[in-house]
């Protein structure tokens, strides 16, 4: 009788130690998938703020421009001309 019962709790260790190991394999290849969809996520989104920070480095110079334009009185001599 004492060897049917560490036989079964053998076999119930063997279950247990076989369900963790399933588990942890489960775990670790839905951790790969969703690190692989954050970093294409990554990437896009990371072009997509180059773009924006590209633009407004571009409007930023429009802008200095315009005011510096404004500054040296650029405008005034085209109004005067005009009138």
């Amino acid at each position: 009788m004492e060897q049917i019962v560490v036989a079964l709790l053998g076999v119930l260790g063997l279950l247990i130690a076989s369900m963790v190991e399933w588990s942890r394999r489960t775990h670790q290849r839905d951790h790969a998938m969703v690190l692989q969809m954050l970093k294409q996520m990554g990437d896009s989104l990371g072009r997509s703020i180059d773009r924006v920070e590209q633009t407004a480095i571009r409007t930023e110079e429009e802008l200095d421009g315009h005011i510096a334009d404004h500054a040296r009185g650029a405008f005034n001599k085209l109004l005067t001309e005009q009138v």
